[in-house]
């Protein structure tokens, strides 16, 4: 293992300050994890004793004393223990920043540091080891002149008369029929459902809209529907699905009781000038021009998305290194934290319903694994170019965001600042910057 002793000499500041010798040992346990050896001298360690002592000599109050009288022994007697603690953690805080600042190391995450094998005494040098994890030191080559494949954005009109009907069907307006029910219906429905004569708790809703001819969760449930009209009951046998949160009922046939409230059918807006107003344009014409624009920049948008992912999935190919445990750890967190507020929101994708909780953990995992493998190739570039971002930049990034989330600026603002994301947002827009260099750059594949 490779190690390297530094010295720093500065004057000595025994009011908090970060400016007092040190001795640091550094040793590389991997690519991606140091251990440091520091060393605070007997000299700062007795002064940083001495000092607190004299705050808690002016602050304490003891019965038989007056305040600011109380002998330094009694003060030990008391207070020992809890001043031992503050003072140490103040002089490993204090220090380790100053070690990882002096060796120029950038932790990704905090160290491990066995706190209870400190010992302090005035009299002695205070010796400790601090196990960190930093982003390894790497190059990354060929981002420059890469072959990249490429797809079309031009805005057809067959894209624009897409876009026009999603349109009309999010102005769609639904009206009651006295028929029977068929596709594209909004149908509302009382519905409960027993499992060998046992009503199944909650399974069970009143005014439930389902549109039939839609995808609900549980099969055949809208299918059922179809051919009844208002005031019908129909019992029919559906097959409860098998992410059911009741392992016992799952997949098992369950007797439903379905009782039509309401039957309306769908009415679709014409598409002409009104309807073009209706959108907060002028005419038709018009809607179709900001429908024209709207999707080029969206195509645009998609495919450079797309391209960035092809840059990415070469570079990790090409590039291997190890990645701080730690970092992923933090990512994997992050997203496992956001999975769960979906799921909470009824928000889930169909290829993770039916796994288990550590399945979820393990394929998340990868995916965590995949992303900060993909920062660090992202900030080794930028670091390699020289990309910095102004404050006008970041605010920029910040005001988008907040119109985005339709929230006022310097309540996000406040937010990031206390959040302290601020560097996460930098880091973002140098990491775009990465992309437009190694974009201008490309070859055809």
């Amino acid at each position: 293992m490779a190690k390297h002793k530094h010295d720093h000499t500065h004057d000595h500041n025994h009011n908090g300050g970060t400016d007092f010798d040190i001795k640091v040992e550094v040793e590389d346990i991997s690519t991606v994890k140091k251990r440091l050896t520091i060393t605070v001298p007997k000299d700062t360690v007795k002064s940083e004793i001495d000092s607190a002592y004299r705050n808690l000599k002016s602050t304490a109050s003891l019965a038989g004393f007056r305040k600011g009288s109380v002998p330094r022994g009694v003060l030990q007697a008391k207070f020992g223990d809890s001043v031992a603690l503050d003072v140490t953690r103040h002089l490993v805080e204090v220090s380790y920043t100053k070690a990882v600042r002096d060796n120029k190391l950038n932790p990704a995450g905090n160290p491990e540091i066995d706190f209870d094998s400190i010992k302090l005494d005035s009299g002695v040098d205070l010796t400790y080891v601090a196990t960190c994890e930093v982003s390894p030191d790497i190059k990354i080559e060929g981002y420059k002149g890469m072959a990249l494949t490429g797809e079309s954005t031009e805005v057809t009109d067959s894209d624009i008369d897409d876009a026009i009907t999603r349109l009309r069907e999010s102005r769609a307006e639904y009206n009651e029929v006295e028929r029977p029910a068929v596709a594209d219906d909004l149908v509302t429905v009382d519905f409960a459902a027993t499992y060998e004569g046992v009503p199944i708790d909650d399974i069970k809703a009143d005014d439930f809209p389902v549109i039939v001819g839609s995808n609900t969760p549980l099969p055949g449930f809208d299918e059922a529907l179809k051919g009844l009209v208002k005031g019908d009951v129909k019992e029919v046998a559906l097959k409860i699905p098998e992410t059911y949160k009741n392992r016992e009922l799952a997949e098992k046939e369950a007797l439903f009781k379905i009782t039509v409230r309401v039957v309306k059918e769908k009415k679709l807006p014409d598409v002409d000038d009104e309807f073009a107003k209706d959108m907060n344009e002028e005419n038709l014409a018009a809607l179709r021009k900001k429908v024209a624009t709207d999707l080029a920049d969206l195509k645009v948008e998609t495919e450079k998305e797309r391209v960035k992912n092809e840059i990415l999935d070469k570079l990790i190919e090409k590039h291997s290194f190890e990645l701080p445990t730690g970092l992923v750890d933090r990512y994997h967190t992050v997203i496992l934290n956001n999975l769960v507020d979906n799921m909470k929101a009824g928000v889930i994708k169909p290829e993770d319903a039916e796994l288990s909780p550590d399945d979820l953990k393990e394929k998340y995992r990868s995916e965590a694994e995949r992303r900060v493998r993909e920062d660090i190739i992202l900030d080794t570039i930028s670091s390699a170019e020289g990309i910095e971002v102004s404050g006008e930049e970041v605010e920029k990034a910040i005001r988008h965001l907040a119109d985005q989330r339709q929230i006022p600026y310097e309540a996000l603002m406040e937010r990031i600042e206390q959040e302290g994301s601020l560097g996460v947002i930098e880091d973002g827009l140098k990491h775009e910057a990465a992309f437009d260099i190694i974009i201008a750059s490309r070859k055809s594949a």
